[in-house]
């Protein structure tokens, strides 16, 4: 008895398994990079892009739903999320992910304790009684407005390995797994986010008044300034245009009479002693050169006209256009 017990035992056995072929139970998941693009430090916007994270499962043997947490660190760049850091040698520019686009649900893991991972649920068909599903979902990231210090150049923070960027995930009957906990099947994930941040320049004038004068048989003296902030420890220089004035070059500036064809002669300079006149560079003229700080910078435009033969009274004046390159 005991032998044919066990005999049959076996042959059910056997005739369960031949019934029921193994599938191998997998997901797999696909993060897109960030890149930001051009970041200008004094811009008065946030920069914000979107990417997208997909979530594949198949092999599954039963039409039950699967729960996959995404966890994201903090990346190479740093070791916080508030706020995320990426680096340009020992520079650093601030970002941070989140998983939606006001950004008020930061993209984390259940490796911080503070920041959790993100859920998804991927609900699964039976094809050939074998259980499959796929899903897309967005995630935003941004880089805040404010960081007026940055230099110029490429910022990069990678994500890479478990401890970065690490998928889990199991199925589950009614109620689904909570991300602080889930840990099985881990899977590592990979991607980068990267910024430009570019030179960038703002410039403001005022205007220079020679005031009222009978006679212009000696010289008259004004000054302008004009309000430069530019990228931190970029590069720029000013060039002044000859004016409106008709016949006028960058080394012969000219102010014309309103209503009338009339002109009074005068020049730009970079020193107060009115030896370097302001120009293009041409005609004897020099442009001005300096580095950002981030912070507004004051420069002076000394204005002389020259002592000469005095038209006709009446208001003149002239516009001269400040262009900076950078």
């Amino acid at each position: 008895m005991t032998r044919v017990v066990l005999s049959l035992f076996i042959m059910l056995a056997c005739a369960f398994g031949a019934a029921t072929p193994a599938h191998a139970q997998v997901c797999t998941a696909t993060i897109s990079s960030v890149n930001f693009g051009a970041i200008a430090p004094a811009t008065t916007s946030a920069a914000t892009v979107s990417g997208s994270i997909t979530v594949t499962c198949a092999g599954f043997v039963l039409g039950l739903p699967v729960r996959a947490c995404l966890n994201i660190g903090t990346g190479s760049g740093g070791t916080t999320y508030a706020p995320r850091l990426a680096t340009n040698g020992a520079r650093t520019l601030q970002y941070n992910l989140y998983a939606d686009a006001a950004g008020s649900t930061l993209l984390g893991s259940r490796r911080s304790g503070s920041y959790g991972a993100l859920a998804v649920d991927i609900p699964l068909t039976l094809a050939l009684g074998v259980a499959s599903g796929t899903r897309t979902v967005p995630f935003y990231g941004r880089v805040p407005v404010g960081q007026t210090s940055l230099v110029a150049g490429t910022y990069t923070s990678t994500f890479s390995g478990t401890a970065q960027a690490e998928m889990d995930y199991d199925q589950y009957l009614l109620v689904a797994p909570d991300c602080s906990t889930l840990s099985a099947h881990p899977t590592a994930l990979s991607f980068a986010v990267n910024a430009t941040v570019v030179n960038d320049c703002t410039i403001s004038a005022t205007n220079i008044d020679f005031g009222a004068a009978g006679l212009l048989t000696n010289a008259l003296t004004a000054t302008g300034t004009l309000s430069v902030a530019c990228t931190n420890q970029g590069a720029y220089s000013i060039a002044l245009s000859q004016g409106t004035g008709s016949g006028a070059t960058v080394a012969d500036r000219r102010m014309t009479r309103s209503g009338g064809g009339e002109q009074v002669r005068y020049q730009l300079y970079q020193n107060a002693a009115y030896t370097i006149p302001w120009g293009d560079g041409t005609g004897g003229t020099a442009t001005v050169a300096g580095t950002g700080t981030r912070s507004s910078q004051a420069i002076t435009v000394y204005g002389r006209v020259i002592p000469q033969a005095t038209p006709t009274a009446g208001t003149y004046a002239d516009t001269v256009t400040a262009t900076i390159t950078y």
